[in-house]
């Protein structure tokens, strides 16, 4: 009895964990069972050493699928009868891939579209590795169309076709290997032969150049350059020269003394210029008060000038009388007594 509880036990156990690996499995696998991805296919005109069923597609770095299948275009596609496209079509290895679907509402039509407009544009997928690993995966990108061409086909693709390019190994191999050719067709054991015959040619002439006639011009050289010491010495013993220098010297320092007063000067004028705002704002304070003074003052400036007017006019009379009668002013009688009170 105990044997058989223990065994159902077991059972049990297994059973919930079945179902629970299972529901696991749908829980975290449902959104790639259910994801809806479209097949792409490219083709290789180079090796692809490392590239396995699974490796990551990516785009600018972001993985956008996996790699599903790989094989030769003979394998798919029949191939035309000309032994030259023949020998050569049959070298393309065909990778095809599973790529999340990035257009939803389109057509498969309406993809293929959108796909050959990129690739004119330059979209190209090209072999990368990751790193010092190595790891081999495709990489998807765009291209300059003009230095990455399509390859020719003979066939219409299954799927959906995005160009390759040549991988960076491939290009930098190719440059190495152009190179390589440049310089076997250049003959550089030739030149180096001809470098060589230069160089002794160049020793002899060097060895057997005439050694004498190269002292001489050098010791011509250096006669005038005495020479030309000579004649600036006698010039500088000229007492002509002399006093010109001492005569350069003085006004050379009555310049300095002028530009010694100039800048004391200049100096001065800066000190007066800046006391200049202080006066000229008493200035206007002055000129305001006087404004405000005759202002307040001009009626009886007026009566002033009215009186002032008025005397005037009786000195002109009295000084004009004084003229015609002069003994009138000083023998006449007096002028009439007036009374308060009466006319």
């Amino acid at each position: 009895m105990s044997a058989e509880a223990n065994h159902f036990k077991i059972g049990v156990f297994v059973v919930v964990a079945a179902a629970l690996i299972v529901a696991g499995v749908v829980i975290f696998g449902a959104g790639r069972l259910f994801e809806r991805t479209v097949t792409m296919e490219s083709y290789f005109d180079e090796s692809v050493q490392g590239l396995t069923v699974g490796a990551p597609v990516k785009h600018r770095g972001v993985q956008v699928g996996v790699v599903t299948d790989i094989h030769f275009a003979d394998d798919e596609y029949e191939l035309p009868a000309d032994d030259e496209k023949l020998f050569r079509f049959r070298r393309y290895v065909v990778v095809k891939s599973k790529i999340h679907d990035h257009f939803p509402g389109f057509s498969a039509g309406d993809i293929r579209t959108l796909l050959a407009q990129a690739s004119e544009r330059g979209l190209r997928v090209r072999l990368g590795s990751q790193g010092v690993t190595g790891v081999v995966h495709i990489e998807a990108d765009y291209m300059d169309p003009k230095e990455f061409s399509l390859l020719p086909i003979a066939w219409t693709p299954h799927d959906l076709y995005v160009p390759s390019a040549p991988s960076r190994i491939a290009v930098v191999g190719a440059a190495l290997g152009n190179i390589a050719r440049d310089l076997e067709k250049a003959n550089v054991h030739e030149i180096t032969k001809d470098i060589d015959t230069l160089v002794q040619v160049l020793t002899k002439l060097v060895n057997e150049a005439e050694v004498k006639q190269v002292s001489q011009e050098a010791h011509a050289a250096l006669g005038e350059l005495q020479a030309t010491f000579q004649q600036t010495r006698k010039l500088l013993d000229n007492p002509q020269i002399a006093e010109a220098i001492s005569d350069a010297a003085v006004a050379a320092g009555g310049a300095r003394a002028a530009v010694a007063d100039l800048a004391a000067t200049t100096k001065q004028v800066r000190q007066a210029s800046q006391g200049l705002p202080e006066i000229v704002a008493r200035l206007d304070k002055t000129v305001r008060r006087v404004d405000k003074l005759v202002a307040s003052r001009s009626a009886d400036l007026e009566e002033v000038l009215e009186n002032l007017r008025m005397v005037s006019q009786d000195l002109r009379d009295l000084t004009a009388n004084a003229k015609r009668y002069p003994a009138q002013m000083l023998l006449g009688d007096p002028p009439p007594r007036v009374e308060l009170g009466k006319p």
